[in-house]
């Protein structure tokens, strides 16, 4: 393992040395989900909690390799000079708003929270399965397949039982609270964060309407007609699933950079999904169009 961390570290190094793979008028979004102090302890989804000066360094970074806009601009306009980033944020964690949000507005960088209103206040299941050692890919595979990855009675966490904040999902207050004049606004990231792809049309339609609902109530003057699909699985049949009047786009969490002028699915537009563990060459090497598939 170390070896191989050695290699990788070698070749991102390499890499950030050459030409930039991006070209003019190219765009990417970048999703993240959770950012928690330098200092937390571990735990949870790991693979979701970005510590906060990570995301700081990844900020800079960004800042040096391309334009961060406010996520419609990127998805309805052409910009044939510049290569632009959209930054959002899935589940709106408590600690991603004070943390992640709160570096953009330092930063002066717009960023996009996408807000499951079932989720609000509580620790999410995959975090408490991963707490409690039952997330593997096989109990992923499980839950979002056969529990539809919906939370279960048997899935809420006993009384009293401790865990970090830092795990918890904001309440409607900490949404409210956040400044709009600093460049946030709110996407539909559907009411209680079940895998689309393994409901029916009527119910995928039923649980973007109910957060839309949501979202138009306590948060309409922010919100954008963007729905985040939960664990980036798309619904079967997302053409008809999609209620227009307020889903324009709907957003996946794989992909990479998007070409100039590229026909896309508005239905399945591709993001990249940061992991927490990676590396700042690692990161500079994605910014410079060096990712999968390109």
């Amino acid at each position: 393992m170390a070896l191989r961390l050695l290699v990788r570290g070698a070749a991102e190094r390499v890499l950030c040395a050459l030409p930039r793979r991006t070209q003019p008028g190219d765009r990417l979004i970048l999703a993240y989900h959770n950012v928690v102090p330098t200092d937390w302890a571990p735990c949870g989804d790991r693979s979701l909690h970005l510590p906060v000066d990570t995301f700081e360094a990844q900020l800079r970074v960004i800042r040096n390799e391309a334009e961060i806009v406010p996520l419609m601009e990127l998805l309805t306009t052409d910009a044939p000079n510049d290569r632009r980033v959209a930054i959002t944020f899935d589940d709106a964690y408590a600690s991603a708003l004070a943390l992640g949000v709160g570096a953009c507005m330092a930063h002066r960088a717009p960023c996009t929270v996408f807000v499951a209103p079932g989720l609000l206040g509580t620790v999410p299941i995959w975090d408490q399965r991963a707490n409690s050692g039952t997330w593997t890919a096989i109990d992923r595979e499980q839950f979002l397949w056969h529990q539809l990855g919906r939370r279960a009675a048997s899935d809420a966490p006993a009384p009293r039982v401790q865990v970090a904040s830092e795990l918890l999902i904001a309440s409607a207050d900490m949404l409210r609270a956040l400044p709009r004049a600093a460049g946030v606004s709110f996407g539909n990231h559907t009411m209680t964060h079940p895998n689309l792809a393994a409901l029916t049309t009527d119910d995928v339609r039923r649980e973007i309407d109910a957060a839309w609902g949501w979202l138009h109530e306590c948060l309409s003057d922010a919100i954008v007609p963007v729905v985040a699909y939960p664990y980036g699985l798309a619904p079967r049949d997302a053409a008809g699933a999609m209620p227009r009047d307020h889903a324009d786009f709907g957003l996946r969490v794989t992909g990479n950079w998007q070409r100039a002028g590229a026909v896309a699915d508005p239905l399945a537009f591709p993001r990249w999904n940061v992991p927490s563990g990676i590396s700042e060459h690692g990161f500079r090497v994605r910014l410079r169009g060096y990712l999968a598939g390109r």
